[in-house]
């Protein structure tokens, strides 16, 4: 231990700790972080859920509805911060550090044009969406208002998120966490004295949520500005689009935003065919923000798990991906796992958080058991979809998510809500969640083999390395001595993948 800490004190570039450091306490030191901003996030969401609710039973009926938009928000932003986090790894894995920078400032343009675009939409659409699924007027009110000013200012969320993915693509996953307990606190403090000692209601929980986005975003700015990093995100007078950085973000930012994007189409369409049925949306709305508790610190976990995939990928280091997996898989299940029996054990507990009585308690309490019963699954599927992502397979991670969130999850919704009722929908997720789990586990054998032809993971000796794995990392070590012969390969590899990958 204490000569890996030798190593890293001798190089000024954070990054090199995904090449000298053990991937246990890698994965722990990357993760750790993400994993408490994001378990703050789903704390500030579920915050902001329960004051709401105290103001006003619609207020938070208007917020159920209004989460599909918030999740489209997401998605692109996500999808271009994890497009960018993949591309700015991979670079550094190739240790072609002012490309790295060219992409970072590359996303940041990316991010500020679709926030803009999100300003027309909330401007046009807030109040057809709301309308689309109640006929309550003061909901139709209290969700217009919500979703207008949610989207209109997202631009802070958009800056903050690609500010975040591009620092954890060089190894700092501390100041990703600041910038969110930053956000939630403020978000937070903010609630009760905009929505209560203000009388601002639900637009007092919109700019409270907006505001906690800003504050998250200043930071991150300010330390690209204050501190040095490895990459810079910030313009130049030479800076110009360049149509093969934009495309390389695309690859995986696309498919991402569609896995995300997707996510927002079953919730409006899971509440369309729940509408039938009393406080059903509701419901739906409530289980998304309790289960943020299980799926967010496993997302921080993947969020420190994909830089480190990418890098020993660009690296070509078949063992410390093989590895970063493997615990990113083990820690997410034993998280999934652990929320599960909180789900199956005391849901009525849970679902009064939110003043929940009569049908919002009864339904609700079946719908947190029937669902928690995919969590260990979905574990395996959002670990899975990571590393192909890390692979550049975004193509085969977006049809997974169609198969598991379109293909199967909405037929088998309305086919039990036709036969079993509002109960039978909630099954619909584990079903959904189990076939995909297969799917995933036949396919990853042949990809494997492909990206890492020279290690097959079937001959693996005593010691848990492959004898090719042994002969691969000798001619690392070669080539690592003379840099730019190791840049000509690996920029000869990823030409000779591209027409393949292609074809996914």
């Amino acid at each position: 231990m204490a000569q890996e800490e030798k190593i890293m004190n001798k190089s000024s570039l954070t990054s090199d700790k995904m090449r000298n450091m053990k991937i246990v306490p890698l994965l722990i030191n990357m993760s750790i972080p993400a994993m408490v901003s994001m378990f703050v996030l789903a704390l500030y969401n579920i915050v902001d859920s329960i004051f709401v609710a105290q103001f006003d039973q619609r207020a938070l009926d208007a917020l159920s509805i209004a989460f599909p938009m918030q999740q489209l928000i997401v998605a692109f932003a996500v999808g271009i911060g994890v497009g960018t986090n993949a591309y700015v790894s991979r670079k550094l894995g190739q240790k072609k550090y002012e490309e790295a920078s060219l992409v970072a400032q590359t996303g940041l343009f990316m991010a500020l044009v679709t926030a803009a675009a999100f300003v027309v939409v909330g401007l046009t659409l807030s109040r057809p969406f709301i309308a689309a699924f109640t006929e309550d007027p003061v909901t139709i009110e209290y969700g217009t208002t919500y979703l207008t000013v949610v989207t209109c200012f997202s631009t802070g969320s958009f800056i903050d998120i690609i500010c975040s993915r591009t620092l954890q693509a060089t190894g700092n996953m501390r100041i990703p966490m600041i910038t969110q307990l930053v956000g939630a606190i403020v978000n937070i403090v903010f609630d009760p004295i905009f929505i209560f000692a203000c009388g601002w209601g639900v637009l007092g929980a919109a700019i409270a949520t907006v505001l906690g986005q800003f504050c998250a975003m200043a930071i991150g700015l300010l330390v690209f500005r204050f501190k040095k990093q490895d990459v810079s995100i910030f313009f130049t007078k030479s800076f110009r689009l360049r149509a093969p950085l934009i495309k390389g973000i695309l690859k995986i930012a696309v498919p991402t935003m569609v896995m995300n994007a997707v996510a927002a189409f079953v919730t409006t369409i899971l509440n369309l065919i729940l509408k039938a049925y009393e406080s059903a949306i509701t419901v739906l709305g409530v289980y998304f923000k309790l289960q943020s508790f299980a799926f967010m610190p496993v997302f921080g976990l993947t969020q420190g798990a994909l830089p480190i995939m990418s890098y020993n990928y660009g690296s070509k280091n078949y063992k410390r991906f093989m590895d970063a997996f493997k615990w990113s898989f083990i820690f997410a299940a034993a998280i999934m796992l652990f929320c599960t029996i909180i789900f199956m054990a005391i849901p009525g507990l849970l679902m009064k958080l939110f003043n929940a009585e009569g049908a919002l308690l009864s339904t609700g309490i079946i719908a947190l058991r029937a669902i928690s019963i995919s969590f260990v699954f979905a574990a395996f599927n959002i670990v899975c979809t990571s590393m192909v992502q890390a692979l550049r397979y975004g193509t085969l991670s977006m049809i997974m998510s169609l198969l598991r969130q379109v293909v199967l999850l909405i037929p088998l919704a309305v086919i039990f809500s036709m036969t079993v009722g509002v109960n039978g929908v909630w099954f619909s997720f584990p079903i959904s969640e189990v076939i995909v789990t297969i799917a995933f586990a036949f396919s990853l054998r042949p990809i494997l083999k492909k990206k890492f032809p020279k290690t097959s993971p079937l001959l693996v000796t005593e010691t848990g390395i492959s004898a090719e794995e042994i002969n691969l990392s000798e001619e690392t070590t070669l080539s690592e001595e003379n840099p730019e012969e190791l840049n000509a390969e690996l920029f000869k590899s990823e030409q000779d993948q591209t027409p393949d990958e292609g074809r996914e």
